[in-house]
């Protein structure tokens, strides 16, 4: 036998194979490249939207640090009063003012309107009486109880509704302790 083929002068790989797997390399690495630009610019496009925000609201704040006019802080404390009036009026505590009214308001007594003044500590009742003696029953009540002081009757009135059906209809304040 006879062997003229000399192993070690030739390659015995496939260059096919590892040249298309270099180019499937290179083809992933430029895709990377690709997506690592796109990120790029994309981050650079934010930086500069960021940079003109922040810009933006160091300049709202230097304006503020200046200081309020005398104008704006009057202003300021006209807008507390009025949340402060509305705050109180949601917390005035109605329950409690019906409970007490309950306590003094006698039978054939009926009231129309409950109108209460937190500023003064007042109470407006206006409404209907079938008779005298039950207005009178009702002052006498306001009168006796701890909660109501300075009763005053302001008005009364005949009342008729109908032919047959008559009253008095009336207006009283008092101070009242609404704790």
């Amino acid at each position: 036998m006879d062997i003229r083929i000399n192993l070690a002068t030739r390659y015995f790989y496939n260059t096919r194979k590892v040249n298309t797997g270099i180019a499937a390399v290179v083809l992933v690495l430029l895709l990377l490249l690709a997506y690592n630009i796109a990120s790029l610019v994309a981050n650079v496009s934010t930086e500069r939207a960021l940079k003109k925000d922040m810009g933006i609201l160091q300049a709202r704040f230097d304006e503020s640090a200046k200081g309020i006019t005398e104008k704006q802080y009057r202003d300021l404390l006209k807008k507390i009063a009025e949340a402060n009036a509305v705050i109180g009026k949601k917390a005035f505590d109605w329950l409690l003012l019906l409970n007490r009214l309950e306590e003094v308001v006698p039978e054939g007594v009926a009231l129309g309107a409950i109108d209460p003044s937190l500023k003064d500590g007042t109470l407006k009742l206006s409404g209907a009486a079938r008779s005298f003696g039950a207005l009178r029953s009702l002052m006498e009540n306001l009168e006796s109880s701890t909660h109501f002081t300075d009763v005053l009757l302001l008005n009364q009135g005949q009342l008729s509704v109908g032919e047959k059906q008559k009253g008095i209809s009336f207006t009283v304040t008092c101070k009242v302790d609404f704790t």
